[in-house]
């Protein structure tokens, strides 16, 4: 049986699909060897060796059913290229993973199969939630550490909702008193009911399917949406009608949900871009695997080993921590905030990081907002701009317009062909009407280009 497969089978599967497929189809040596270079970077390709350039080549077909030519296995490797370029820059850089919710991470992620980061920054909302009190920092705006957190998966295979709920889980057999958590809310009168029902008024609103609460959010006349928009900067809310009245104070409202990328993408209105509440969440995007068709128990001294460090440390904020910032970590903020990106991506990401930094300070077993606090600040924060570039919801109602968004965004990427578009935009679930108008809007305007030779569209230069 011919063990070739064509280029266009890897190219259009994307990455991931790539290496599942080059797992059974290339021979050992070889696959080990271009496995090895693909976690290099961007430039593997030049340090393959020849024998492996010669057999991935060998092991490709062109549209024709032959082997690459020359300029075929340039252009296939200019795209793999451009492909690991987007991937890396959604990548959580692993290497800020550290203290306890590093260790927590690493612990539940050899257990279950979502992905690291979504353990990790479950943590951290968990965390901040539960201080959001009695943290913060030397400034003047007082940031509280409190997150709304959403973790974005390709795909239910990603295990979201697993990450945040058996960390909500940790954090509740940890702290038995004082860790509020709310599984669902359907209006700002019934927020206002669960903040008033505790004491203090933490509370981390978890949503198992972020859609739900955004649809709660549209119903006409509720304000929801404005209640959970003021609180993310406010402690304070409150809406007068005729017929009813909110008044909250010293509410402390964190949030942790999941959703797919597919449904985030197509769930929003410009009811929610208008008021800025996508800039708001912190995206968290992972990639999990199958691994484990029966996960094995947690040993519970190994979960002591994370619980124990974790009362330990929340001991260390008791009453109230206010953390000094070094002139080191001073500075190098500083220059990182001139210098921040001033695109409508950016929007509040200073702010992120302001949340940030106390929260990432504590889990280290600071005291204080050092010099590596600030850079490990910076690089979630860095990564959380791309992050925010390819999914900020596109502030558009009609479909088409929506659409014409997507094939921007991808196609700034690399060039594309009609059916990687049709792919990449998920184009059959708005039939393919809605992908060609967009195209033909898009060329009408010379915004959109396409190469007959090639058959790819591209953006404009």
């Amino acid at each position: 049986m011919d063990n070739r497969i064509l280029l266009t089978a890897i190219v259009d599967s994307g990455l991931v699909e790539l290496l599942r497929l080059a797992d059974y189809k290339f021979g050992k040596v070889e696959n080990r060897e271009i496995f090895e270079k693909m976690h290099l970077g961007d430039d593997f390709i030049k340090h393959l060796s020849r024998q492996a350039q010669n057999h991935l080549s060998g092991h490709i077909l062109n549209n024709e059913n032959e082997s690459l030519r020359d300029e075929e296995l340039r252009e296939f490797m200019d795209k793999l290229q451009g492909m690991i370029r987007a991937r890396r820059t959604l990548d959580f850089p692993l290497s800020v993973m550290s203290g306890i919710s590093g260790e927590f991470a690493k612990l539940y992620s050899q257990y279950l199969e979502s992905p690291a980061p979504f353990f990790y920054f479950s943590f951290l909302t968990c965390l901040g939630s539960l201080l959001s009190d009695r943290l913060s920092s030397e400034l003047e705006i007082k940031p509280q550490p409190r997150f709304y957190t959403v973790l974005i998966g390709e795909s239910a295979d990603d295990r979201k909702s697993t990450a945040a709920s058996k960390t909500i889980e940790f954090f509740r057999d940890t702290f038995f008193e004082g860790f509020h958590v709310c599984y669902g809310v359907g209006s700002a009168e019934g927020l206002q009911e669960k903040l008033s029902s505790i004491s203090p008024s933490r509370l981390l609103l978890f949503c198992d399917e972020f859609k739900s609460f955004v649809d709660k959010c549209s119903i006409k006349g509720s304000v929801l949406l404005p209640c959970v928009n003021t609180l993310f900067e406010s402690n304070r809310y409150e809406s007068q009608t005729r017929n009813s009245c909110i008044k909250l104070e010293n509410a402390y409202l964190s949030i942790l949900a999941a959703t797919t990328k597919a449904t985030f993408e197509t769930m929003w209105s410009s009811n929610f871009t208008s008021i800025g509440f996508n800039n708001r969440i912190f995206l968290v995007t992972g990639s999990g695997k199958r691994k484990y068709a029966m996960p094995e128990e947690i040993p519970e001294s190994l979960k002591k080993n994370v619980r124990y460090p974790l009362n330990e440390m929340v001991s260390m904020v008791n009453p109230y921590l206010k953390m000094h910032i070094t002139d080191q970590a001073r500075n190098l903020f500083q220059e990182w905030y001139l210098d921040l990106d001033q695109s409508i991506h950016a929007k509040r990401i200073d702010t992120m990081a302001h949340r940030l930094l106390p929260v990432l300070a504590i889990n280290d077993k600071k005291t204080q907002i050092d010099k590596e606090t600030v850079e490990k600040a910076i690089v979630i924060s860095n990564w959380q701009l791309e992050v925010r570039k390819e999914l900020d919801p596109i502030d558009a109602d009609n479909v088409v317009a929506k659409m014409e968004e997507r094939i921007r965004r991808h196609l700034r990427k690399r060039p594309m062909t009609f059916r990687e578009l049709r792919q990449n935009t998920s184009a059959d679930k708005y039939g393919i009407w809605v992908l060609e108008t967009a195209l033909k809007n898009l060329r009408g305007v010379e915004e959109v280009t396409f190469n007959t030779k090639s058959k790819e569209f591209r953006i404009h230069p």
